[in-house]
């Protein structure tokens, strides 16, 4: 049996979770679909489906085999509708995203594409981790990094800076009330500080009069989730360093008050991170291109 149409077949049984539905959708028979996936375990000496007699799930190996079969045909029908003039843009994109940039400032985007691209859909996946863009099956993940675009890198991978994230460290007033105001980056080492479990040594910085100032701020709250960490620092728990966009609101109604005015906190930089052997997909270059332009003036509102 062709490999091609063997994948076609299991990821649509993938995603109906039904061996009978696949079918139906596909116009074959069951007994045919199942032959196909039997086959693709045989090829790859593993199992990739849990059957019983009430559903169908995914094995661990059949979730990473999955992603690659969507990309595989995906990158297909690309190919096929590459020769035609003035073509949709269609079939699927899986990308992730931080959980912060996705609740704060990717649904009304997303929502614009999509409605520019009748004929393409997303799957999309916040997570607050590092993530292996290749080995995971994505297409295209969204990444915090400090620095500038001149300072990032990364082997095997297309990197497209989107926009500059500012940082602003600041407290609730009620903090502030019980434990005073830092007056210099290194009074932070007498406060408690909000900080991200993800960077050991909760290393903090700064540039002001003094120059460069790297401060090991302690903290009795760690997250990997700047909204929590933005919603303990409302209730007062303390200190807390966060990208701009997710403050404004909260500074500008006064649940949180800026710090350290004569001190500006590092500035990182939003970049579209994809594999650079899938760069030159127009879907990728497409939504690349279309975040690019609705994020080169910042985020909204900030």
């Amino acid at each position: 049996m062709d490999r091609l149409t063997s994948m076609t077949v299991f990821s649509r049984v993938a995603a109906t979770r039904s061996f009978s539905a696949a079918a139906r959708e596909l116009g074959i028979s069951q007994a045919t679909a199942s032959k196909h996936v039997q086959m693709l375990e045989s090829w790859l000496g593993a199992r990739l489906l849990n059957r019983t007699t009430r559903r169908v799930s995914l094995t661990e190996i059949g979730e990473t085999f999955h992603a690659q079969c969507i990309r595989i045909l995906d990158d297909l029908e690309t190919a096929r509708q590459a020769g035609r003039p003035e073509t949709r843009l269609r079939g699927s994109l899986r990308f992730t995203a931080p959980v912060s940039i996705g609740c704060t400032l990717l649904g009304p985007l997303l929502v614009a594409f999509m409605q520019q691209n009748p004929d393409l859909s997303l799957h999309v996946t916040l997570v607050d981790r590092s993530v292996d863009v290749i080995e995971e099956g994505y297409d295209l993940a969204l990444q915090v990094m400090e620095g500038g675009a001149k300072d990032a890198e990364l082997p095997g991978m297309a990197l497209h800076s989107l926009m500059s994230m500012p940082f602003i460290v600041c407290a609730a007033p009620s903090y502030l009330a019980q434990a005073g105001m830092p007056q210099t980056p290194t009074d932070l080492t007498r406060h408690a500080c909000l900080t991200d479990n993800r960077h050991p040594g909760d290393m903090w910085h700064f540039s002001g009069v003094d120059g460069e100032i790297e401060v090991s701020v302690p903290g009795r709250l760690k997250c990997d989730n700047g909204l929590l960490r933005r919603d303990a620092a409302r209730a007062g728990a303390g200190v807390l360093l966060a990208p701009a966009l997710l403050l404004v609101d909260d500074i500008a109604a006064g649940r949180l008050v800026p710090l350290l005015p004569d001190y500006r906190p590092q500035v990182s930089t939003l970049f579209a991170v994809c594999p650079a052997s899938r760069a030159a997909l127009p879907k990728l270059r497409s939504l690349i291109g279309f975040l690019a332009d609705r994020l080169a003036g910042g985020p909204p509102g900030t």
